[in-house]
């Protein structure tokens, strides 16, 4: 739809609408510009059919503008929603994942409470083991030549007692101790005189 100026052969489309006919269809100047519709102001006729034109292409580009206010608020609603649906899924999987960090170090606390509790269990079932096998036979210190450090380097190598000095066999304990067989052989005398 656009304006049209009447010329000797007959109608002939004009650049815009007049002054007088944006006045008469009761619109202001500003009003028919905001909405994007050119004004010719070299142009002073008015002419009926342009006026009802500029009516009927104002109320379309109102109700366009209206649709488009009317899209333009959805989609803000719906991007808004979008977003409260996308930060409500975040925080829920950092609550979830949160959770899980919870129950994997309750988790793994309990079972290093569990490993502590079988090693002390374990340990002092080996001192008690250790403390029975002390008992039960003479103690190495008792050999001559058998002092404090040369005992903890027996006990080291799994011997414990006399007996157990004198059941075990020398090579293997040269091998596991810093002494030679001979003089493992001589405290195993030494032993045997006790």
């Amino acid at each position: 739809m656009e304006p049209q100026v009447k010329k000797i052969h007959g109608l002939k489309s004009g650049r815009g609408f007049s002054l007088s006919e944006v006045h008469h269809a009761g619109f202001s100047i500003r009003q028919v510009r905001k909405l994007g519709v050119y004004i010719d102001q070299r142009r002073k006729t008015l002419h009926e059919f342009n006026v009802q034109t500029l009516q009927m292409l104002m109320e379309e580009r109102l109700k366009e503008l209206e649709e488009e206010a009317k899209r333009i608020e959805l989609e803000r609603e719906e991007r808004k929603e979008e977003t409260e649906k996308k930060k409500r899924k975040e925080e829920e999987k950092e609550r979830k994942k949160k959770e899980k960090e919870k129950k994997k170090a309750e988790e793994k606390e309990k079972k290093e409470k569990e490993k502590e509790k079988k090693k002390a269990e374990e340990k002092e079932k080996k001192e008690k083991e250790k403390e029975e096998e002390k008992e039960k036979g003479i103690d190495l210190t008792e050999i001559k030549g058998v002092g404090k450090k040369k005992a903890e380097a027996f006990e080291a190598a799994g011997i414990y007692t006399v007996e157990d000095l004198l059941k075990a066999d020398t090579e293997e304990l040269a091998e596991k101790t810093q002494f030679t067989s001979e003089y493992i052989e001589k405290l195993k005398e030494q032993a045997r005189l006790l």
